[in-house]
């Protein structure tokens, strides 16, 4: 399509309607930009919607092999420049520890959005309404301060501006650095409980380092979800470790941005490919201050910690937000410590292109799965057990008399922020889902609804928000804040129904509590084969159902006789083939655990 022949639109990006040009036709980037809980603000305009309802795996998959082949070659450079930056010898294992969460993402968010810039020339000739922000750049300050700030409206009409900008002018310059609007960063006002926490923290530090017994330690455990301090207690001594708690100074260190030390920085714009080009050519602005100004503090931070300096065997199943222990390991491998990562969370072993378990077995020496192994036999991979169900007991009754079906979903990011086969337009197709399923429940079963959303949704305020979404649009549903416990709200329920594949099902599962999933939207398309094997067991048994009005009908039909269906012998045998291979437990998982650590 020529240009006389496209039409002119306000093309956004966001939700928020103060970037909304109303007195021309608007283009929205996606279903994100219409929420529901806001219709009678964009319901009456003229507008089109830019991203495609229908999923393209084929697409989305090559996007993500792009990107990761950005990525990999943008961490050699990366590594190599701060490596001379800072005047140190780490390996480019070491820097993927510290700073590949972010420059995964980073380059997944420049490219998803620069897509996004090129879909909407292709039909229509873009404006963007007159808005002066006082701060244009792109600059965050750890990897937390740009997950917000990439999932912000906000930060996204920013993006989008610059790209479009480098899009017509074509100007690779670095002179540019000079002349971003930045303001400093805006320390938050002191909060005095922390800052006493935080000293309280260092004194107890100061006596683990000068408390000889944990330095006999072999292994250092942290973050390993086990469950209870007697849990952990039993795997120390299983280890035959001396007890220690780590108490590690998260304050964010705020440096402000320095134009001449990133200049400093040299990476190849010299590439073909235009997505390329343009994420390269944002990198060196981009890259969160922590990794450049802020990393000799950070450092600091590493010393004065009670983190051991001698070399030791690592134990954790997450490392991607925690700083200090970030950084930590990053020194202790690259000085000859050895990692074990545990799995985590539910889609590991699961979704095809999952960008955690990506990332997770680059960086470790051995992985511990909650049962699966690999078809590809990676000597990496060792099948374990289900690290937050240890300390639970598997349900041998579950017959009290319950009323309750408890709904639960997912929270969904509005704006695509991983590297991973995920859209943002999900949460809206998830709406339909719950819907239908309430719409098509009996009278008795209806009155018995209970609802839990997902406990980040206060946390992260640039979700989706089902729990908003239910309270205002479904009154007669019981509405649990997202604070509560939700395995006291399931132990209180007749049956949980989830409306994703996530680890309280997994859990739920495994301790053998009356559940059904209800496929997610696009779920075959995005998870492992041999995963789909197995899970075509679970809709034997009417545990997984294919849509919504199948499982209200299988409510309907058995909710006065739940614990007959669920206690059945076949129902009972296929839900343990299952859990014993994506989620194991059985009264030595704690044994196995200390084994599977002790013996590789």
């Amino acid at each position: 399509m020529n240009n006389n022949e496209k039409k002119e639109r306000n093309f956004v990006i966001s939700p928020d309607e103060k970037y909304w040009d109303i007195n021309m036709p608007i283009l929205f980037a996606g279903e994100w930009c219409l929420d529901p809980l806001q219709k009678d603000k964009w319901k009456h305009l003229n507008y089109k919607v830019l991203q495609s309802q229908i999923f393209e795996t084929e697409k989305s998959t090559k996007e993500i092999n792009f990107c990761e082949n950005i990525y990999e070659k943008l961490l050699e450079e990366v590594a190599e420049a701060l490596n001379e930056l800072h005047k140190i010898n780490w390996s480019k294992r070491s820097w993927r520890i510290v700073i590949g969460p972010w420059l995964e993402r980073y380059t997944a968010i420049l490219n998803n959005r620069f897509n996004l810039l090129l879909k909407s020339k292709r039909d229509y000739i873009i404006h963007f309404k007159s808005i002066s922000f006082k701060d244009d750049s792109l600059i965050s300050f750890d990897l937390k301060d740009f997950n917000d700030k990439a999932c912000n409206n906000e930060w996204n009409e920013k993006i989008l501006r610059r790209l479009n900008k480098l899009y017509l002018e074509k100007n690779f310059n670095t002179d540019y650095l000079n002349e971003i609007k930045l303001e400093k960063f805006n320390i938050k006002q002191k909060n005095y409980i922390k800052i006493i926490s935080q000293v309280l923290k260092n004194k107890i530090n100061y006596f683990w380092k000068i408390f000889p017994f944990s330095k006999n330690n072999n292994f250092l455990l942290h973050k390993i979800y086990i469950g209870s301090f007697f849990t952990s207690l039993k795997l120390f001594i299983g280890l035959k470790n001396f007890p220690v708690k780590y108490f590690l100074d998260e304050s964010t260190v705020i440096k402000n941005f320095n134009i001449e030390l990133r200049k400093k920085i040299k990476i190849n714009f010299e590439v073909e490919n235009l997505n390329e080009k343009i994420i390269r050519y944002l990198l060196i602005e981009s890259i969160p201050t922590i990794y450049i100004e802020g990393f000799q503090e950070m450092m600091k931070k590493v010393d004065a910690s009670n983190l051991p300096k001698e070399k030791k065997d690592i134990f954790t199943c997450n490392s991607w937000s925690d700083t200090v222990f970030k950084f930590w390991i990053a020194e202790s491998v690259n000085n000859g410590s050895k990692l074990f990562y545990g799995q985590h969370g539910s889609g590991y072993g699961v979704i095809k292109k999952h960008n955690g378990i990506r990332h997770e077995l680059k960086i470790c020496d051995k992985y511990l799965t909650w049962g699966w192994g690999s078809k590809n036999t990676d000597d990496k991979i060792i099948p374990c057990v289900c690290f937050p169900s240890i300390k639970e007991k598997i349900s041998k009754n579950y017959k009290k008399k319950k009323e309750e079906i408890l709904l639960i979903p997912t929270t969904v990011n509005i704006y695509l922020y991983k590297n991973e086969l995920q859209k943002p337009n999900e949460a809206y197709y998830d709406i339909d889902i719950l819907n239908n399923f309430i719409n098509n429940l009996d009278k008795k079963p209806l009155k018995n609804l209970g609802f839990k959303a997902h406990a980040m949704e206060k946390r992260r305020k640039w979700a989706f928000s089902y729990y908003k979404y239910m309270g205002k649009n479904r009154p007669e549903i019981k509405i649990y804040e997202t604070t509560k416990n939700l395995d006291k709200i399931i132990n209180n329920s007749k049956i949980s129904i989830f409306f994703y594949l996530g680890t309280p099902f997994l859990k739920n599962l495994t301790l053998n509590k009356p559940s059904i999933i209800i496929y997610p939207y696009r779920f075959k398309e995005t998870i492992n084969q041999e995963f789909l094997i197995f899970f075509k067991k679970l809709e034997e048994v009417n545990i997984a159902q294919k849509n919504s009005s199948d499982a209200a009908k299988f409510i309907n039909i058995n909710y006065d006789k739940i614990n007959d269906w669920w206690y059945n012998n076949k129902t009972q045998t296929i839900r343990e083939d299952f859990s014993n291979i994506f989620a194991k437990k059985n009264s030595e998982s704690l044994k196995i655990l200390i084994k599977s650590l002790s013996e590789n």
